[in-house]
């Protein structure tokens, strides 16, 4: 059994081999940085499309590593860089690059509440997120439970992968879990994107997406709010 000492130790070692990696990044590439920054003043999605072309190959790199970072310090919501990614890679390749984002993302998140524990969790979540669930994660319905998570647009992806890390589930099973249930998600963001810039050619489309999007939106505040009474 490892102690909390020694998953601090090791959250901290990889935290700075992280810190590193930036480092290294913003030496090789100086205006990156400055580049990302602007990105957290802009609301307009296409800003970041710009962003993202600006960069050609080293750009799907940094589209994850944006969705790694949303997801420790939201700076930009995850369903935005996924719709750019479908703007800018289409709707396959942009698929792709963001749900390896979204792993990773689920990934770090998870880990660092296993490493540092619930203080950290409950801490970084405060009060908008019931700590309680995690029994619901820990137990048999465990799968389940997270599958259903990563369906439901209006719970919180990164609630729920510290959820999980403070949770007895195992890491295969959140992971497998976690990339069934954000496939959905993320093509319906990708296409929703890549349509928009091709509007006249996709409209209906584009329109069954929005009412699909605002009918899963309507089912799941329903659902919670039968469960609530």
């Amino acid at each position: 059994m490892i102690s909390s000492r020694m998953k601090a130790l090791a959250a901290i070692i990889v935290l700075a081999v992280f810190g590193l990696i930036i480092f290294f990044v913003m030496w090789l590439f100086p205006g990156l940085v400055q580049k990302i920054t602007s990105l957290f003043s802009v609301e307009s999605i296409e800003k970041l499309v710009e962003f993202l072309r600006s960069l050609g190959w080293i750009g799907p790199f940094v589209s994850v590593g944006l969705m790694v970072l949303q997801s420790i310090i939201a700076p930009l919501p995850s369903f935005v860089i996924a719709a750019a990614n479908g703007m800018v890679y289409g709707i396959f390749w942009g698929a792709v690059i963001s749900w390896i984002g979204g792993m990773a993302g689920a990934l770090v998140g998870f880990w660092l509440a296993r490493m540092l524990g619930y203080n950290f969790v409950q801490k970084w979540l405060k009060k908008t997120t019931k700590l309680g669930r995690i029994d619901q994660i820990s137990g048999d319905h465990g799968f389940t439970f997270i599958l259903i998570a990563r369906l439901l647009p209006i719970i919180s992806f990164d609630a729920i992968s510290m959820l999980a890390g403070l949770s007895s589930i195992r890491l295969g099973t959140f992971l497998i879990a976690t990339g069934i249930g954000q496939i959905p998600g993320t093509l319906l963001y990708v296409i929703l994107g890549h349509d928009l810039l091709h509007i006249d050619e996709y409209k209906n489309r584009l329109w069954m997406i929005a009412g699909i999007l605002i009918g899963i939106i309507i089912i799941a505040k329903v659902v919670r709010k039968y469960k609530r009474s």
